[in-house]
């Protein structure tokens, strides 16, 4: 195991865990997704006053206990600070998601910023905004339930901050780029992070995950020639 503050090769399986012990971020659920927004907005409010019915499950994924391939335990704002989680926008993009429970902000890095309008990313990161915070509110214990009063607030890096995808149909790697790097407390470096890199990342990620998942036949690439970053 990489010793505290040095980039593994790779983030998968236990790689995630390794950053989520040394970062406190854990890998972001799927329980609140657009399709789960529409049940909570028609959800009857609960007798005793207190809201809308939470999604099913809230409560498991709030302890850590869900997923189950990544359970750790761990209690969201008590011992969990942080939330990743890629974001599909237009139906046919990928963008990265950074969810700070701490200050109730979201930063949106994406790989091609003129091609989704702002109204676009505000429209699918809504019921993230308007969700967790009531989910938080609800399940907290104590005072801290008054912390989550109004919907999280989101930015979008500009071009600028975030490496760009020149080269179309590679933004669900970059999305997976920006999350390791950025929950292992490292920079978007754009000479490695960029179109000319990006397919042989795809090819490594994919190797990985048929590796970490024990896909019979199938044998790991080491891609010794990448740097720290890659």
């Amino acid at each position: 195991m990489e010793q505290d503050g040095i980039c593994p090769s790779h983030i998968t399986g236990d790689k995630y865990l390794w950053t989520y012990r040394r970062f406190n971020t854990v890998k972001c659920t799927t329980m609140l997704k657009r399709e789960k927004y529409s049940e909570f907005l028609d959800s009857p409010a609960i007798p005793d006053g207190s809201g809308n019915l939470l999604p099913h499950g809230a409560l498991d994924y709030y302890t850590c206990e869900e997923p189950a391939y990544c359970r750790s335990d761990k209690t969201w704002t008590l011992e969990i600070d942080d939330i990743y989680a890629p974001l599909f926008v237009k139906n046919d993009h990928w963008v990265a998601c950074w969810i700070s429970l701490p200050r109730r902000h979201m930063v949106i890095w994406d790989s091609d910023v003129a091609y989704a309008k702002d109204e676009k990313i505000a429209k699918t990161v809504k019921p993230i905004a308007h969700m967790l915070p009531y989910m938080l509110h609800m399940l907290s214990p104590g005072k801290d339930m008054e912390l989550y009063m109004v919907d999280y607030t989101h930015e979008c890096v500009s071009e600028s901050g975030v490496p760009q995808n020149k080269q179309s149909g590679y933004c669900g790697v970059y999305c997976l780029k920006y999350i390791e790097c950025h929950a292992l407390g490292m920079t978007f470096p754009s000479h490695y992070l960029c179109d000319k890199n990006i397919k042989t990342f795809r090819s490594q990620m994919a190797t990985e995950i048929f590796d970490e998942n024990s896909i019979n036949n199938t044998e790991k690439c080491l891609y010794k020639h990448l740097s720290v970053y890659d």
